[in-house]
């Protein structure tokens, strides 16, 4: 009889695949090979889990098996959580690979080889991974190929690399000229100029913009005009006559070189090869100008690479572009100009007319642009004839590598303030020990700054007193910072802001400045711009604020200078601010300063301030009552207890100095003795326009602010002014400023 034992033909492999695409999130994956096989078609637009069933892709049992399990991807999205499989994989810690698109494959990989073959991903990415809001999105993707493929817009690509602080410049948009790359974004999507690249850290920035630039035929350059970033297309969009001209007595100084398109060994066939990313290979076009052939007796070939083309269509178009350039024979002039030349930039178009040369009309399209010295005047171009101009007109004519840098040159901040540690700040930096040994006559300064430019990465505080020398205090980081777009009365709460900046880096629960008082930041829409905030924290006490007043939320952004000043001196400052190539010269940095006033040792004002048991009236009719809430800087220490909660402490030694002024005329009517509760009945008789204000004191010492309200006030006899007599009576009145 045979055997009946079971006998091992082959096995199947099962792998656990933690498999890393690309910086996340994704727009979506729509398709996965394997081994050059498909494996899995469809669309993954957010973190999911699909199930993969193909055991026959590479034969199944009898050959080397397929693909079967389950594929778990992660977008890479802010708050991904980690993956449970991962975590019973790695232990703990194990990171949720936020920022990062990943895959993991839990099942069968193979049989019968135990060696995965290679992973392919088709994916999308145009609207997915930006930096805060996509810029222009309307605009962002480019249908091809009759949907199949979803590209996207050069100028997205270029304002992505530009302003991405992750992986790319981290410019502010505010540098970029946004017209202008709207304008070449429109014109992009009009034409069907889509790119599907891919850029790695094995190429610089500068050189992948580069090459977004050369396919598309473009400039991309600083416009000394504006200084900012300025994106131009070269395209058949002028009139001729429409143009600048320049001969001898409009601009034109010299024709320093003329170089003339010799046909002799002119490119005549030109082959460029693209890639089609549904097939996953690279592909060749060839064209072909016929009459150059003929002239030539012979084919002179050359060969491009345009990866970023996923077309045949496209890259045929951009083929004839470059080849009708390579044919044409056209002039090549370096011209000197004197100032007048200044209108020029790269990219542009002009006309020059020199009869000398028998140049006359002749348009020109600007390569390379030299301001020279300014002593000297000159201005120094490189053109070339441009194409456009010719008879025969291809597509368009690329544009040699112009990309200027952006400017590195350091800038004053453009608002910066320098401000007096209080209590509360200095809780948050020393522990309890260094904090009771600080002398109760000893000062610190902080300083915040709005950020210079886009490219300034932060600052260097300097500080003296006196005529000394500056020296250096601390390194500081810009300050996230706006000013108020409505006035902002003492119980305002919601508040409309504008010019912000850095705002999505405001946390809830830290500490704001408007002009002197100190608030908590409750909620904050860094898009709307809106923020709810916790009045008078810390030593200050709630006032109005007019349209325009900056608020900074400097609790995790102000420079700390570590020097102890004592009361009474002067700091003076300079912020010198720092980019990737060079620092401020200390020359040009404006001089702030402040003299310093104790404000850490003095007790704090009172809190909720109310005139009647009500915050704020507008007007009173009677007795009047004045109550207060206790406040205690070092039971408080570093936390932000706003005006209106209940009582703190109070610290020993604190009494209360209450005083009713006329508003008007500015004398006092009513001011008693100190009082070391929390509560003042007036005998204030008669009617004023009264401002009630509540000030503490302890061991000599006064609090830095006082709770204030002014309003109407009545109780009893009515006080009228007519002309210059004053005038007394009994009754009921209405009493106006």
């Amino acid at each position: 009889m045979g055997s009946s034992k079971k006998q091992t033909v082959g096995h199947r492999y099962l792998f656990g695949l933690h498999m890393g695409l690309s910086r996340g999130p994704l727009d979506e994956i729509v398709e996965i090979r394997v081994g050059d096989r498909e494996a899995w078609k469809g669309s993954i637009t957010k973190t999911s889990r699909v199930y993969i069933n193909k055991p026959d892709l590479f034969g199944g049992d009898k050959g080397e098996g397929g693909i079967k399990g389950w594929l778990d991807v992660l977008m890479g999205d802010a708050a991904q959580a980690v993956l449970p499989m991962l975590s019973a994989l790695h232990g703990t810690p194990t990171p949720a690979f936020r920022g990062v698109t990943t895959q993991y494959f839990d099942g069968q990989i193979a049989a019968n080889n135990p060696y995965p073959k290679p992973w392919k991903m088709r994916v999308r990415r145009a609207l997915a991974g930006w930096d805060g809001a996509p810029w222009y999105p309307e605009k962002a993707v480019i249908p091809l190929a009759n949907g199949a493929i979803r590209a996207m817009n050069p100028a997205h690509i270029l304002v992505e690399c530009l302003t991405n602080r992750d992986w790319g410049r981290g410019l502010d948009r505010g540098v970029l000229d946004e017209a202008s790359y709207r304008a070449a974004a429109d014109v992009l999507h009009a034409e069907g100029f889509g790119l599907c690249l891919r850029w790695n850290r094995q190429s610089s920035i500068a050189d992948f913009m580069q090459v977004v630039i050369d396919h598309v035929g473009a400039a991309q350059y600083t416009d000394r005009s504006t200084g900012r970033l300025t994106l131009k297309l070269l395209r058949d969009d002028y009139r001729v006559e429409d143009l600048p001209m320049f001969d001898n007595e409009s601009g034109l100084l010299a024709i320093e070189e003329d170089e003339g398109g010799a046909q002799d060994g002119a490119i005549n066939q030109l082959i460029v090869t693209w890639y089609d990313p549904i097939k996953d290979e690279e592909r060749q076009i060839r064209v072909e100008d016929l009459a150059g052939i003929q002239a030539t007796g012979g084919v002179a070939s050359s060969t491009t690479e345009y990866k970023g083309l996923p077309t045949a269509e496209l890259a045929g178009r951009v083929a004839t572009r470059d080849l009708t350039i390579a044919c044409s024979g056209l002039k090549r002039l370096k011209l000197r100009f004197d100032r007048r030349g200044a209108v020029l930039a790269p990219g542009g178009v002009f006309r020059i007319r020199d009869p000398f040369r028998g140049l006359d009309n002749l348009v020109l399209r600007v390569g390379t642009f030299d301001d020279g010295k300014l002593a000297e005047g000159a201005i120094t171009v490189a053109a070339v004839q441009d194409v456009f101009g010719q008879p025969a007109t291809a597509y368009l004519e690329p544009q040699p590598p112009v990309w200027t840098p952006p400017d590195r040159v350091p800038q004053p901040s453009p608002n910066r303030r320098l401000i007096e540690a209080s209590y509360r700040d200095l809780a948050t930096a020393l522990n309890a020990t260094a904090l009771a040994a600080v002398p109760v006559d000893a000062g610190a300064v902080l300083a915040v700054a709005e950020q210079a430019t886009g490219l300034a990465l932060n600052y260097v505080l300097t500080t003296r007193v006196g005529s000394g020398e500056f020296t250096e205090a601390d390194v500081g980081d810009w300050c996230p910072t706006a000013v108020l777009a409505d006035p902002m009365e003492a119980a305002t709460l919601v508040v409309q802001l504008a010019s912000g900046r850095g705002l999505d880096q405001v946390a809830a629960g830290t500490a704001a400045l408007i002009e002197d008082e100190v608030v908590r930041v409750v909620a904050i829409d860094p898009q709307a711009q809106t923020a709810t905030l916790a009045r008078g924290c810390a030593d200050t006490v709630p006032v109005p604020h007019a349209v325009g007043a900056r608020i900074w939320f400097f609790d995790d952004y102000a420079a700390n200078d570590p020097s102890d000043y004592s009361i009474g001196e002067t700091v003076q400052a300079k912020l010198l601010t720092r980019t990737s190539s060079e620092q401020l010269d200390p020359a040009l940095a404006p001089v702030d300063t402040i003299k310093l006033a104790q404000r850490q040792a003095r007790p704090y004002p009172p809190g909720d301030l109310k005139l009647n048991g009500l915050r704020y009236p507008a007007s009173i009719d009677g007795d009047l009552a004045v109550s207060w809430a206790h406040r205690d800087r070092r039971l408080q220490a570093d936390q932000l207890v706003d005006h209106g909660q209940g009582s703190i402490g109070p610290e020993a030694g604190t009494a209360y100095v209450v005083r009713l002024l006329d508003a008007i005329a500015g004398q006092a009517l009513d001011s008693p003795a100190a009082i070391i509760g929390t509560n003042y009945a007036s005998p204030l008789r008669g009617a004023y326009r009264l401002h009630a204000e509540v000030g503490t004191t302890r061991d000599g010492l006064t609090s830095w602010q006082k709770a204030g309200h002014t309003f109407y006030f009545k109780n009893g006899l009515l006080r009228t002014e007519v002309g210059d007599d004053l005038v007394t009576e009994a009754g009921d009145f209405i009493l106006a400023d």
